[in-house]
């Protein structure tokens, strides 16, 4: 608890799972271990909350699920990414960098939704926006969203403001870009998994994670 509190202070951190055994080739895992928030409240303690995220590997639906794809349990291994937590979240998202839903078109795919609602294991059901974010034609300039989905939370209207919508494109250029660099590939060869949220009254992006994304 002492490192965390020498990194972040006073401010409340969330403690998020990652394994060894999600995101592979044929199985993706995408919620099936537990993430915690921690403060400095008694029986809230980082101390006290990251034996759990430890422990999620060995839930119920965990165990039954890598036993359906053959997944060795004894080789998982659980990390622990400990980050500012965001207590003003306004929308949340996961972006892939290639536009999966129509690879003939130049674009990137994102799913997005309302507050923190969970994208990939909602506890109420709640369907995430979808929409295809591709580059306008030449001579134009800017961004369309091809909608492919309303969020059940937000079902009259996009979540995002255009405005956001071409900014996030344009971040997410950069992302990819950079990604491509460390890797040593061509940007149109890279998919990403990217995760971002919108903070604050200010409506601030801020990107949370960035991994590979197995086409």
């Amino acid at each position: 608890s002492s490192k965390v509190y020498k990194m972040f202070g006073e401010a409340s951190v969330r403690l998020r799972s990652s394994t060894n055994s999600e995101d592979l080739a044929d199985f993706n895992g995408a919620g099936l271990y537990e993430s915690y928030t921690a403060t400095r409240k008694a029986g809230d303690l980082p101390s006290d909350e990251i034996p759990k995220v430890w422990a999620s590997v060995w839930t119920y639906k965990a165990f039954e699920e890598r036993s359906l794809w053959n997944i060795d349990h004894m080789s998982v291994q659980m990390a622990v990414a400990v980050h500012k937590g965001f207590p003003d979240e306004l929308a949340n998202g996961v972006i892939i960098t290639q536009n999966i839903a129509d690879y003939s078109v130049a674009g990137i795919y994102a799913n997005i939704q309302v507050g923190e609602t969970s994208i990939t294991n909602p506890e109420g059901g709640e369907l995430p926006e979808i929409i295809s974010i591709i580059p306008s034609p030449p001579p134009a300039r800017g961004v369309q969203s091809v909608l492919l989905q309303h969020s059940s939370l937000s079902p009259d209207s996009l979540i995002l403001t255009d405005g956001e919508i071409y900014t996030l494109y344009q971040m997410v250029q950069q992302i990819q870009n950079r990604f491509a660099d460390l890797y040593k590939v061509y940007p149109d060869a890279l998919a990403l998994d990217i995760e971002f949220k919108v903070m604050g009254t200010e409506r601030k992006l801020i990107f949370k994670q960035v991994r590979p994304y197995i086409l």
